[in-house]
């Protein structure tokens, strides 16, 4: 009897595992892009020839683009830096219109909840 508490607690917390991985949602894109966790916040980021963009949401669910200041710094292989704020849209969209980046460049997409004033930061490398 004194075995089988042990192996009945061990096949118990095996099984709610997968459960605890999922607590912080999806970390797959839902654009397209390139995914990074920061804390809590699942940053998603887009290039493309027009420009970049930018989605957030915390366990699958949107968060206001309006209550974040955010801003991209994209880093040359050169180490040339350029630093571009990105402009809320509707929902949990970022755009920066006209910014784009070389390969091996590194971008940092760094967000300021406006409330709280917590930051976050997600780094991507592009292709």
């Amino acid at each position: 009897m004194k075995n089988v508490i042990p192996a009945v607690l061990l096949s118990v917390s095996a099984t709610l595992l997968p459960a605890q991985a999922l607590a912080h949602g999806s970390e797959e894109p839902e654009h397209g892009g390139a995914v990074q966790m920061s804390g809590e916040i699942k940053v998603e980021f887009v290039p493309s020839k027009k420009g970049m963009t930018v989605y957030i949401s915390e366990e699958d669910e949107p968060l206001a683009a309006s209550g974040f200041n955010a801003r991209l710094v994209v880093t040359t292989p050169a180490g040339q830096k350029l630093t571009s704020t990105l402009s809320p849209q509707s929902g949990n969209r970022f755009v920066a219109p006209g910014v784009t980046a070389i390969s091996g460049s590194k971008v940092v997409v760094a967000l300021e909840d406006k409330g709280s004033g917590a930051k976050s930061f997600a780094t991507f490398r592009m292709k």
